[in-house]
């Protein structure tokens, strides 16, 4: 049996597809909210990215047209690759776990940035059903 999209192999691979989506837009829209998006920017200004507002709506609207474009499946393979970018700079801005020695701040952020490979693994392998 076939998936609901015309490349996915069976309902697993639909559910999959479905799954990490649900992860981007769940987490997209509650870093929307005003402390969660505040928090981002100032974060993101003490991690050293240039323009730290703007960085962080852009990086939004990147993560939004990705979920999108998978979800619709209209270019689902130039979504999964907004999502990849999307992941690896906000891993890069985000869980710069090296910068501290705090071990009660440490450990989560290397946590996080542990969590964003298995996404970027599985990004990966729903690119490869989606080309």
């Amino acid at each position: 049996m076939h998936g609901l999209y015309p490349n996915d192999a069976s309902l697993l691979d639909t559910a999959g597809r479905l799954l990490i989506v649900a992860l981007f837009l769940i987490l997209g829209i509650r870093n929307l909210t005003a402390w969660h998006a505040q928090d981002h920017i100032k974060r993101l200004g003490l991690n050293g990215c240039p323009m730290p507002r703007a960085a962080f709506l852009a990086a939004t609207a990147l993560e939004f047209a990705g979920c999108a474009l998978v979800l619709f499946n209209w270019h689902p393979a130039i979504g999964v690759l907004c999502l990849l970018v999307f992941t690896v700079l906000a891993s890069g801005f985000m869980h710069r776990f090296w910068e501290t020695t705090d071990l009660a701040r440490r450990v989560p952020q290397q946590n996080g940035l542990c969590a964003n490979l298995a996404v970027v693994g599985g990004l990966l392998l729903l690119l490869q059903n989606v080309r």
